[in-house]
């Protein structure tokens, strides 16, 4: 069973924070965003620059990139990055451009397809019907179906999407990237003509590493090509910030409450007619305390510059009203009943906060008394890149050898 029950949580073990993708969603393997339109790379010209992607807590692997060949530099589109990063090849990762956005998309893959996720697009001015039935799709020599239970109607103009579930015969194709064209001639039977194809999700094979979590990329490049909002709020592009060697002194989680309401109509005579509108729960507001200072937090969670060079920081101007977006986890250890020893632990308490702003508190030098800084967030909903909302924050206990698996003291760079 994945649910451990009966637990008392005892402390922290740490937690781990990440900034989104420039529109606000968490950034994965398999989709990692940098900068819209276009972006000006004058500075980046000239020389091969570096780049560095880290997948989990595998060796991060470096990468020179060279841009000479731009129309121009100070207007570079986001195809013309993508070809720069592609031809630097980066193993197993991608660059394209975003089918939800139009950003720069990263995406890690690598081993056989097992699914493929395709949008199908009535690209004329008639209202179509994808008939009830089996498909079949061929892609890099191995077969693909989707079986459609119900007629699925696509207005002009609309799409839809079906999952094709790879057979287990053929050969093992590379993952397409997101966006790339569906060779609508080897679906079978054939759709309209007036139907056009791509794919927008793949899920890889159990020989793979498609389990992989965590992606960073970083160094001044990945910050001029906006990964991890750099452009707007500084920092280093993609990191994860890990705080796991009892760096950590508490972490406050006081809910966002709206109290409930009691509205009352008294009659002539004095009966009371009363209706209760019931506390809404908006997020959560936590206040993470360190017992170090740490100005790649402060950078991460409230913006403003950090000087690599020289260790100096700069908060944000007070013009900049905009806090930079993130993503963070937070594991607790939990014990079952009785006594123990500090090291039998029985599983780990993982808090998921996912869309947080935040800013540094009043941190006093005072007499015979140790500094104590804090980074106060507001954690809120959340929407994905296909527009489903979710709640600000989600828990479960995971069991030790999951924990382990997640390596998240090896993760950060």
């Amino acid at each position: 069973m994945a649910v451990i029950n009966g637990m008392g949580r005892w402390a922290t073990e740490g937690f781990r924070v990440q900034r989104h993708n420039g529109d606000g969603t968490i950034p994965t393997p398999q989709r990692f965003l940098g900068f819209a339109n276009t972006v000006d790379l004058s500075g980046m010209i000239g020389a091969p620059r570096k780049i560095s992607v880290k997948i989990d807590d595998r060796p991060a692997v470096e990468a020179q990139v060279e841009f000479a060949g731009v129309s121009n530099p100070s207007r570079v589109t986001v195809a013309e990055a993508a070809a720069a990063l592609n031809a630097a090849g980066i193993p197993d990762v991608t660059f394209g451009a975003d089918p939800y956005t139009g950003r720069l998309c990263g995406k890690y893959s690598t081993g056989r397809a097992a699914e493929l996720t395709v949008e199908i697009e009535n690209g004329g001015l008639d209202d179509h019907v994808i008939p009830a039935g089996t498909y079949g799709l061929t892609f890099g020599g191995r077969s693909f179906a989707s079986v459609q239970p119900e007629p699925v109607p696509i207005g002009a103009g609309e799409s839809a999407e079906l999952a094709f579930v790879a057979v287990a015969d053929g050969a093992q194709p590379s993952l397409p990237g997101i966006g790339d064209p569906v060779d609508m001639t080897s679906l079978v039977p054939h759709l309209s003509t007036d139907f056009v194809g791509r794919f927008v999700g793949a899920i890889q094979g159990a020989d793979d590493a498609s389990n992989a979590l965590i992606v960073q990329i970083y160094g001044p490049l990945a910050a001029a090509l906006d990964f991890g909002q750099s452009l707007r709020h500084g920092g280093d592009g993609l990191r994860v910030l890990s705080f796991f060697s009892d760096e950590t002194i508490n972490i406050g989680l006081p809910k966002d409450v709206n109290e409930k309401e009691e509205i009352d109509i008294e009659s002539a005579k004095g009966a009371v007619r009363r209706l209760v509108i019931g506390a809404s729960l908006f997020g959560m507001s936590p206040l993470f305390v360190l017992n170090q200072k740490n100005y790649h937090f402060l950078e991460l969670a409230q913006g403003g510059r950090l000087d690599r060079e020289t260790g100096e920081y700069e908060p944000p101007l007070p013009n900049e009203s905009e806090h930079p977006s993130f993503w963070g986890e937070i594991f607790s250890p939990v014990y079952g009943d009785g006594t123990h020893n500090q090291g039998n632990v029985g599983g780990f308490e993982r808090l998921l906060l996912r869309n947080m702003v935040g800013y540094e508190v009043d941190v006093p030098i005072e007499a015979k008394g140790w500094a104590q800084y804090g980074v106060q967030c507001t954690a809120t909903g959340y929407t994905d890149e296909k527009g489903k909302t979710h709640s600000a924050w989600k828990e479960g206990t995971i069991s030790l050898e999951k924990f382990d698996a997640l390596r998240v003291k090896s993760i950060s760079v």
